[in-house]
């Protein structure tokens, strides 16, 4: 009987004896942190991204070629490089179906601003020289013709035979 006591009270007293350090290993601080460093922490307040804008639709094959301003207008030329085909636009005017339309133009810095927020600009030159077609047709010269040239071996010797060439320049005067 003495033992079944002593049985039930090692179970009180090893209950006891865990709650007592349980307790005393929370409340003891560890010499090795540095102080203050296992206070709570503020929650950090995530904030959700905010939402990509909407990609813009582009056409990449459109090009500002030229404009002017006529009676206190700006017209524009839109050229197409797919369809290759190009036309001059007002603003507001629609093209290609109502797929193409000019909506602001800023003149300081020569920039078409189209419908779905496309900008267009002006090509800087590559300073090259561009053929110009002219009403008058070219006249080119006639051509003198070569004399002709062989490749002639000689058969005895397999030796390549020595051609006489004639003088090129037909212009020499002849003395009378």
């Amino acid at each position: 009987m003495i033992f079944r006591e002593m049985k039930k009270n090692t179970g009180y007293v090893a209950l006891i004896l865990s709650l007592t350090a349980g307790s005393c290993l929370v409340k003891a601080e560890n010499p090795f942190l540095r102080p203050g460093s296992q206070t709570a922490k503020p929650p950090s307040v995530v904030r959700p991204a905010p939402p990509p804008p909407p990609p813009r639709p582009l056409n990449t094959n459109l090009e500002l070629r030229g404009f002017f301003k006529y009676d206190g207008e700006w017209y524009f030329s839109i050229f197409d490089k797919v369809k290759n085909k190009g036309t001059w636009l007002q603003r507001g005017e629609r093209y290609d179906d109502g797929k193409v339309e000019v909506e602001s133009f800023n003149e300081e810095t020569e920039v078409v601003k189209m419908k779905g927020g496309q900008i267009l600009s002006l090509k800087k030159a590559d300073n090259k020289i561009l053929p110009v077609p002219s009403g008058r047709p070219v006249i080119k010269p006639p051509s003198q013709k070569k004399p002709a040239v062989s490749n002639k071996t000689n058969p005895k010797t397999g030796t390549p035979q020595k051609l006489n060439i004639p003088p090129r320049n037909p212009s020499i005067p002849k003395k009378p």
